[in-house]
């Protein structure tokens, strides 16, 4: 604790929070257990949030602001995007989603895991018999190991996964890449097990247009739901949609969806892609409060340390979608950003026929983030 890394660290620390104060404490270890059980192999080292931000060196007090300023972006899912989940259900949509959750891997280097969700193993009220589910077990997942390594035979042929590895069952290495894919079966009803699933991961991808009930209709009721309830961003790919990355994204903006916070993890998303954003409102022609809006992003857009200009654009019209839609033709939109502040807003979207038709025939993916449990350990 007496070095003069720690102590600059800790005279860092103090400055950084001079220029930018937050509710917390700050506690010192020296403990070696502690230091051991914390993950840290270097000192010094700084935690934030139980997160290791830093080992054997002093960030400066610069970089110590910036992480103060975006404690929560660090631990937004989006963000550091880890861990992908893909339901498939063997058709077109599932082979889909999963090309863009290979290719979304590649960008974040994250893991995926296909799973198939099972729900036709009872007979009446109970379980089938043991033979029989050991049988359709056995089916199931040979059947979903065949469905993913065909997938990379047919669009990936130069990185086709190994057979499985001892680490778990399932579980493939690409020898290239070193990207994990673990295939497994997962039993009963779509929507549940996915939502339970949703905790454990940091993006969910959807195909849609596929032969089940999870993906008949791009605001299907599972769908819908998972939208809705799902504990991470959720990512729809509509039946069309080729992954030639993110050059314009599509922000749909108002009051409720303008959060300091949703706003970095989009830009640090667009980052990676270095994607274009556009802010877009559809509003009326006299609509109070569009300045105090404009302000706002440009203030929160400012904080998110972007690398691409600032782009407003407010479009005057009764129905959002039609709007959106109107403007993502004409600067060729490759993907559609909505924050969900509350759990209503999805539905609510989608309620009238009109923007839903237009929705289940668009050719653009849909990110949907929401304001409410998509952080880390949440």
């Amino acid at each position: 604790m007496g070095d003069m890394k720690t102590r600059a660290l800790r005279d860092n620390l103090d400055a950084a929070l001079s220029q930018y104060p937050i509710n917390g404490k700050i506690e010192e270890v020296s403990e070696y257990n502690r230091i051991a059980q914390s993950g840290v192999t270097e000192t010094p080292a700084l935690l934030f949030d139980n997160q290791i931000i830093s080992e054997g060196v002093v960030p400066s007090i610069e970089a110590l602001t910036k992480l103060l300023r975006n404690r929560f972006l660090y631990k937004s899912k989006l963000y550091r995007l880890n861990k992908i989940l893909i339901p498939v259900d063997f058709s077109v949509a599932s082979e889909n989603a999963m090309r863009f959750g290979w290719e979304l891997a590649r960008v974040f280097n994250a893991s995926i895991d296909v799973v198939h969700a099972m729900e036709g193993v009872f007979e009446g009220n109970s379980l089938a018999p043991s033979g029989f589910l050991e049988h359709e077990i056995k089916r199931t997942q040979d059947t979903l190991q065949d469905f993913v390594a065909d997938m990379f035979q047919q669009y990936f042929p130069n990185e086709k996964p190994v057979p499985p590895i001892p680490a778990g069952p399932g579980e493939m290495v690409n020898q290239d890449s070193l990207y994990k894919i673990q295939a497994k079966v997962e039993f009963g009803f779509p929507e549940v097990v996915l939502e339970k699933l949703t905790q454990h991961y940091d993006l969910l991808i959807l195909g849609t247009s596929g032969k089940s009930a999870l993906t008949t209709q791009l605001i299907g009721s599972v769908s819908l739901e998972l939208c809705r309830e799902a504990h991470c961003p959720v990512l729809l790919i509509p039946p069309g949609s080729l992954f030639t990355g993110f050059k314009n994204i599509l922000y749909a903006s108002n009051f409720e969806s303008n959060d300091p916070e949703k706003v970095k993890q989009v830009v640090a998303f667009s980052k990676k892609f270095d994607a274009q954003l556009h802010f877009v409102h559809v509003g009326k022609v006299q609509e109070r409060g569009e300045k105090l809006e404009r302000a706002l992003f440009e203030v929160n857009y400012k904080y998110s340390d972007p690398e691409k200009p600032f782009i407003f654009q407010k479009m005057i019209g009764d129905d959002v979608t039609e709007k959106l839609h109107e403007y993502a033709f004409y600067h060729k939109t490759d993907l559609f950003v909505f924050v969900t502040p509350r759990r209503g807003f999805w539905q609510n979207l989608v309620h009238r026929s009109k923007t839903r038709d237009m929705l289940l025939n668009t050719h653009t993916p849909v990110l949907v983030v929401h304001q409410f449990n998509d952080l880390v350990n949440n």
